[in-house]
């Protein structure tokens, strides 16, 4: 076979290409194209199976059982999804770890490099000055390491879940180097995405911290209400148009912010549906159980290491000297190490929880809006 050769996929129906050999090649590896789908010539109407070609697909692999195809056409009832959730999550338990410890570790690690501030003396508060401390340059380069894995480490719990959600088999891997191909797409995604949230936190924030400090109480305290109300309705339509921003970016093919686009799309989808049924809601209601869930799980693991930590202290006094002498230890003990190692394990568990839900609400949404026949290759 020539190199020059173009070839056309159908999928679904729908025609994709004309590519070439390499370029057949390159989908085969990031799994968008399988030995099932049809194939031909572009100067040809005869279809094939993609497994008939040798120079894409071994022998072995042409001969293997086809997984079954993408299921796009079908809604999920409540029951289905944390089923399915919970199947992904058993299935990709190991990959999902993997793709977790890629952050968990490092931000660990900054977690124990961070220098301690010292807590302020309450009976000297009016000479109290916020400690300015220099960071290390091991925080700095932790820090830009988060920034540059996190991108892929979430990435592959997208293509962990969907490659099961598919039935499509891969290797650890060829999800890696998908996961990598993401990093740009999903890097400038993030920044639009966390971005607005900061905007629309931080600059409200500091209105209402001037109309504090004008001196005026009355005035202040209404403009602060309507201050802080107007931030927290911004804040919830950013998470209304960014619900499925991490799938429609990694399992989509469209550039960020037409991803981003159909994220808004897919979360506002079939308005005329009964409200448990809209992506809207149940992307909401997944999100506030499983918050909920990490704010109890933590607390519940947390609890037993402070009941040690002030167990024989009588007096709030005893309590303010113990917490002061603990921030200013230039390194934290052997009790909250073991702490900060259970809540770790604790969000590295829990993590790809959301990610599977997400990834089955994704295409949830998909099969209610009518969206599941645009499926592309992959």
């Amino acid at each position: 076979m020539e190199m020059g050769e173009e070839w056309i996929v159908r999928v679904e129906g729908r025609e994709y290409g004309p590519v070439d050999t390499e370029e057949l090649r390159e989908w085969r590896r990031e799994g968008r194209l399988i030995a099932a789908n049809e194939i031909r010539r572009a100067d040809e109407e005869r279809w094939i199976s993609a497994g008939a070609l040798p120079e894409i697909f071994s022998d072995a692999e042409a001969a293997m059982p086809p997984p079954p195809p993408r299921d796009f056409a079908r809604p999920r009832t409540w029951r289905q999804i944390v089923a399915e959730t919970l199947r992904i999550y058993r299935r990709g338990f190991l990959r999902f770890m993997f793709f977790g410890l890629l952050t968990a570790v490092p931000m660990f690690a900054l977690q124990w490099t961070l220098p301690s501030l010292p807590l302020p003396d309450l009976s000297s508060m009016d000479t109290y000055t916020m400690p300015s401390e220099k960071l290390p340059p091991i925080c700095v380069y932790l820090f830009f390491l988060l920034l540059l894995i996190w991108p892929i480490s979430a990435a592959g719990f997208q293509f962990v879940a969907d490659d099961i959600v598919q039935g499509r088999s891969r290797s650890l891997g060829e999800q890696l180097a998908a996961a990598a191909r993401c990093w740009a797409r999903m890097f400038g995604a993030a920044l639009i995405v966390y971005g607005s949230f900061l905007f629309w936190f931080f600059v409200p924030m500091m209105a209402m911290l001037a109309f504090i400090s004008s001196g005026n109480l009355l005035v202040a305290m209404l403009v602060i209400l309507l201050i802080g109300g107007f931030m927290v309705y911004m804040n919830a339509r950013l998470f209304i148009n960014f619900l499925f921003w991490q799938q429609t970016i990694v399992l989509g093919s469209e550039p960020s912010l037409l991803a981003l686009r159909e994220s808004k799309e897919l979360a506002r989808s079939v308005p005329e549906a009964p409200k448990l049924d809209r992506p809207l809601y149940r992307g909401a209601i997944v999100a506030s159980v499983w918050l909920l869930l990490i704010l109890v799980l933590t607390f519940g693991v947390q609890l037993p290491f402070t009941l040690v930590r002030f167990s024989g202290l009588e007096s709030p006094e005893e309590v303010m000297a113990l917490m002061q002498k603990l921030a200013a230890a230039p390194t934290p003990d052997a009790l909250t190490i073991a702490a900060n190692i259970a809540t770790a394990a604790l969000n590295l568990l829990l993590r790809p929880f959301l990610a599977a839900a997400f990834v089955v609400l994704y295409y949830d949404a998909k099969a209610r809006s009518g969206r599941g026949s645009d499926a592309d290759v992959g």
